[in-house]
């Protein structure tokens, strides 16, 4: 139970909420230290220094919450008002192809391990969107398949630094709205967004076939990286601003969504009527990828060009 708000407080209540035996002192009520941890929700009690009694108001022990993710795909969790600290994740990863002979195609991929206890800070409200990947796609004659999916470009462009963190959380929060309310076009989205991933981690289908396996690894994740950025920053804000995290839109990334969306739209329905690959992307996927991408980089210079006058 939380400590009141206002009014009366003692150190008794301090101990009854956040543990501890015999007499009291408030200075072993450290926020960080035996009593107080981190992961509770204590805001205003302080690290050291100075603190007093009314630092506890409102504060509570909170207990970590366990969440489990287990369905291929998309699995996004609103936290509840309720959970404040951290979130223990228990979820299921893709896992690789299998190796192919010199003669035949190896067998496809067996989803990856279970992962648990992977803690992650959170606060009510926030959007957890955990993709599972399936088993990877099997291999072809003399090397193994491809691992399942993952990350969808903007979550790849925070984790490299190349996307502020407001931008990021609210694309995230964008791309909950779409999965609820348009889950063809989300899908159809995360269909190229994971071709486009593999190629910023130096993996992906080889559009490049006159390079070595080293030098494409390296080529197409500074190519990837340096135009991913140039058309996702844009889209991401114009996502910020149809969520109310921006006051201003951004117009390159309003003509490069009015494309998109369509694209998205196709791919989905593809899929739905044929229903999605089990082969991993080859080279005249990642060739159509690329005619794409050069659009919207198209669209991405033309918006920095009328904004540079």
């Amino acid at each position: 139970m939380a400590l009141p708000e206002s009014g009366p407080i003692s150190l008794t209540d301090i101990q009854d909420e956040f543990g501890g035996s015999g007499t009291v002192s408030l200075s072993e009520y450290y926020k960080g230290g035996a009593y107080v941890l981190n992961t509770d929700y204590a805001p205003n009690v302080p690290t050291s220094g100075p603190i007093s009694l009314s630092d506890f108001y409102g504060s509570f022990r909170t207990t970590l919450t366990t969440q489990t993710f287990s369905t291929v795909g998309d699995n996004i969790f609103v936290v509840p008002p309720t959970v404040v600290g951290n979130l223990i994740v228990t979820m299921t990863g893709g896992g690789g192809g299998g190796g192919g002979s010199d003669s035949q195609s190896g067998a496809p991929g067996y989803g990856g391990r279970t992962v648990t206890n992977s803690q992650i800070p959170v606060a009510p409200g926030d959007i957890i969107n955990c993709f599972v990947g399936g088993g990877g796609g099997p291999g072809g004659s003399g090397g193994g398949g491809g691992g399942g999916g993952g990350k969808i470009i903007c979550t790849k462009l925070y984790e490299l630094g190349l996307l502020s963190e407001h931008i990021y959380k609210a694309d995230q929060a964008f791309g909950a709205q779409l999965l609820e309310s348009r889950p063809d076009i989300y899908h159809g989205y995360r269909a190229w967004a994971n071709i486009v991933v593999d190629w910023m981690d130096g993996r992906g289908p080889k559009i490049m076939p006159w390079l070595s396996n080293d030098q494409f690894s390296e080529k197409i994740k500074q190519w990837s990286i340096s135009w991913a950025q140039d058309i996702a920053t844009p889209w991401a804000e114009h996502m910020a601003y149809k969520t109310g995290q921006l006051p201003q839109d951004n117009p390159t990334g309003r003509m490069i969504t009015a494309i998109g969306v369509p694209v998205c739209k196709a791919i989905a329905i593809w899929q739905r009527v044929f229903g999605p690959s089990k082969k991993p992307a080859g080279f005249v996927k990642g060739a159509l990828l690329v005619a794409v991408f050069v659009v919207f980089k198209l669209i991405a210079n033309l918006g920095k060009s009328i904004k540079g006058k």
